[in-house]
């Protein structure tokens, strides 16, 4: 027998033999030790032995990054959003909804002193002129009543004012919301989401403090211009359509 078949078999004996010892190895050890018995050599046999199989995981690792990078991506964002939108309800309840209990509960024991009755001709008395229908009547309505309970004031009114009225009110319902939340608690979220912009920027310091006081007065008085704007087209509007249908109102 030749020398060189026993060498070949010798040589896949040692491969099979380092690869069911590698993971029980430290490789460095293992390095210095064959570099002791070959002079330097066995590092470098070391090395492009485990080089493959190393590339190869690297490249796997790569793929799958590329792959799931997207969708973590995305899966982070979608969570982050509720993770926030937690962050301010835990804010809400524990700051603007106790106080907008307390303003509900004050409120309506306010109107139980004053009694419905006189509250009612209140209403009676501002819908016999323009100005006073669709400014002090809607605000009456939605400071005593709330929504959408407001909105049978109307019955005060004659049946060619009544949707104008309606259209006044209903544009109230939120103007008012940075001073008095209890008129619509329900869709408080609208002042509220500029509520929590205003105060961040107040802590900013990009706004002077108590900037939001500040923009909520001027959302109740330019609520207060727009629905007597509003009221006063819709009454022309009634009575127009009223008259082109022949409709006696």
């Amino acid at each position: 027998m030749s020398v060189a078949p026993l060498m070949l078999h010798g040589v896949d004996l040692a491969v099979q033999y380092m690869r069911v010892i590698s993971p029980h190895l430290d490789p460095a050890t293992f390095t210095g030790q064959i570099g002791h018995l070959t002079g330097g050599a066995g590092h470098n046999m070391v090395i492009l032995a485990q080089a493959p199989a190393d590339y190869a995981e690297a490249v796997k690792k790569v793929q799958a990054e590329e792959q799931l990078g997207w969708l973590t991506t995305l899966g982070t964002h979608f969570i982050g959003l509720f993770q926030q939108g937690g962050t301010v309800f835990v804010g809400f309840v524990t700051g603007i909804i106790p106080t907008l209990v307390v303003l509900m509960t004050a409120f309506y024991a306010l109107i139980g002193l004053v009694g419905e009755e006189r509250v009612h001709g209140a209403a009676r008395a501002a819908g016999q002129w323009e100005i006073t229908r669709y400014t002090v009547m809607p605000i009456l309505a939605v400071f005593f009543l709330t929504n959408p309970m407001a909105y049978t004031f109307g019955t005060f009114l004659d049946e060619k004012y009544k949707p104008a009225f309606y259209d006044s009110a209903v544009s109230f319902v939120h103007p008012p919301l940075g001073l008095f939340p209890h008129v619509n608690p329900g869709e408080y979220f609208v002042w509220g989401g500029m509520l929590v912009a205003l105060l961040d920027l107040e802590k900013a310091g990009k706004v002077p403090p108590n900037y939001h006081v500040t923009v909520a007065i001027a959302y109740l008085i330019v609520g207060v211009i727009v629905i007597l704007l509003k009221g006063m087209v819709t009454q022309r509007i009634t009575a127009f359509l009223a008259k082109r249908q022949g409709i006696e109102l």
